[in-house]
């Protein structure tokens, strides 16, 4: 979509807001009931299937921690844990249970459904493994060399410990990702459809499943046997509806109490929300990068020279300005603000063509020689295709040809587990208040790497972001985490840092308040929406 036609569809929208009449945009809803909007459905309600639809999880089941939002702060709060104690070498940890929760179907949460939650990940083997696999004889039970997880001994009910093949100072913080989901051992012995029916998907969290209609919608109800407070909201209703200036018409009209805004042409957030509704418009930083991924396998982006002009040819400030109308914070580095270990300090790239083709100059490139695909998923909002175009030309004016290519969502995927990727703008949404989720992530491991057709060849540097996880001590794994994230991008611009985005959502008359999910997720919690 051109700047103009974004223009045109905002006024177009907004006069028809303008003239709908009041009944219209004063729809009814039932008392207590919360309604909103996605774009695509949810694939599953599993976590072992999934690390993407998380609206389900995060109110369905319960983890032993959480990350909340406590006075502004990313905040690491006791959900069904109650107390620990953790080993002097930083191996072992003892957990106390929350004593008579229960879940939703009258099965009490013990111990034994911790540790069948936590074998369950490794023997599906499918989605969210990484954490699982951390503790000691996770590799045989994954392997089908052991028929139990080895470092998790239950004591009883409530009592039991976790010992990690290797200590971890992060590991409470990665207790509380969505993929760490609390399951019901018994239950899980006679569910024939678990993750796809309503009725098998049970839980200790604050609301129930339902119904789940296929491209349709699906509807939570309130656990009446959840442990915690009673959420303001009884039901949330959450349609899908693919397009976004539907769901923006569906707002307005009074359809929607609450509206993601993630999806929305600037212009329309600017003239339909930011003019009209500024009271109500809910911001949070989305905890997480998006940067320019530069496959160091390919002929050219394996010079450190082309990958530092790059960087250097792309002005992210102007991307900010015209494409997110300033609502996104310049990066400079790998570990994003709002995480621990953040470094303010870190200098980033400057805007200096000039000086980027001094360095292809350097490097003996002759203007127009260099040339690689910038690949794009189909599934990318308009936005993002924009920044697609910008991102090429910018680089056009230095004499590198971008040629940007479209694959659909299927066979980008394909494409980039393969390691096959020239370039592609990438976006990481953080899990868990940790600088390893995204630094062990990326560049863990030489597989962690090919998969997301980064393919950094430094073993050395490899082995160290591996290590870094293990260190016990805060203040030396922070100090660490810097010093590979100055050698990774200022030493060699292994990926170009752009921006973190601002997060916009807006409810409506009736919602009295909303606390997004800590790092910015569109998935929200229910117990977070106080309604009227």
């Amino acid at each position: 979509m051109t700047a103009k036609r974004s223009t045109i569809s905002a006024i177009l929208t907004l006069s028809l807001c303008l003239s709908m009449p009041a009944a219209a945009k004063a729809a009814s809803a039932e008392e207590g009931v919360l309604r909103s909007a996605i774009l695509y459905d949810i694939s599953t309600m599993d976590v072992t299937e999934t690390s993407d639809d998380y609206m389900i999880p995060m109110n369905v089941f319960d983890r032993l921690f959480e990350t909340r939002m406590v006075d502004g702060e990313a905040t690491l709060v006791n959900s069904l844990c109650t107390d620990w104690t953790k080993s002097d070498d930083g191996l072992t940890y003892n957990f106390v249970l929350r004593d008579g929760v229960v879940f939703s179907n009258g099965s009490a949460l013990t111990a034994s459904d911790v540790k069948y939650s936590f074998e369950r990940l490794l023997i599906a083997a499918k989605q969210n493994t990484d954490i699982a696999l951390e503790i000691a004889g996770a590799q045989a039970l994954m392997d089908k060399e052991a028929d139990s997880l080895e470092g998790l001994v239950v004591t009883d009910d409530t009592h039991f410990s976790i010992t990690l093949s290797e200590a971890n100072g992060g590991f409470l913080a990665e207790l509380s990702s969505p993929a760490m989901s609390i399951v019901d051992a018994e239950t899980m012995a006679e569910a024939k459809n678990f993750g796809k029916d309503p009725a098998d998907t049970i839980g200790t969290g604050p609301y129930i499943v339902t119904e789940w209609i296929p491209n349709d919608h699906y509807t939570l109800e309130v656990n009446d046997k959840y442990w915690g407070d009673e959420p303001s909201a009884k039901k949330i209703i959450v349609s899908v509806e693919p397009d976004a200036n539907t769901q923006n018409l569906m707002f307005q009209n009074g359809q929607l109490d609450m509206i993601d805004l993630h999806s929305q042409d600037s212009s329309i957030i600017s003239s339909a929300y930011k003019q009209v509704r500024p009271d109500q418009i809910i911001t949070t930083p989305m905890i997480g990068l998006n940067f320019l991924i530069l496959n160091e396998n390919k002929p050219y982006l394996s010079d450190v020279n082309v990958r530092k002009a790059i960087a250097m040819a792309i002005d992210v400030d102007t991307i900010i300005a015209t494409l997110y109308d300033g609502d996104a914070i310049r990066q400079n580095g790998i570990i994003p603000t709002g995480i621990w270990a953040h470094n303010d300090d870190l200098k980033g790239v400057s805007y200096d063509p000039e000086a980027a083709q001094a360095l292809l100059r350097e490097s003996g490139y002759k203007d127009g020689e260099i040339s690689f695909d910038l690949c794009m998923d189909s599934t990318a909002n308009s936005t993002t295709q924009l920044m697609y175009q910008f991102i090429s030309q910018q680089l056009s004016t230095i004499g590198i040809t971008a040629i940007i290519q479209r694959y659909d969502h299927s066979s980008f995927i394909d494409r980039r587990m393969a390691g096959e990727i020239d370039a592609f703008i990438a976006h990481w949404l953080m899990d868990y208040n940790d600088p390893a989720n995204i630094m062990y992530t990326f560049f863990g491991s030489t597989q962690n790497t090919a998969q997301r057709s980064i393919n950094y060849p430094d073993t050395d540097i490899i082995d160290r972001v591996a290590a870094a996880r293990f260190i016990v001590d805060d203040e030396e794994r922070e100090k660490e985490y810097q010093a590979l994230e100055q050698k990774l991008i200022a030493d060699d611009q292994a990926w170009v840092p752009l921006f973190e985005e601002i997060h916009l959502y807006c409810i409506g008359d009736r919602v009295e308040s909303f606390t997004p999910q800590w790092a910015g997720f569109t998935d929200y919690y229910g117990i977070d929406v106080v309604l009227k």
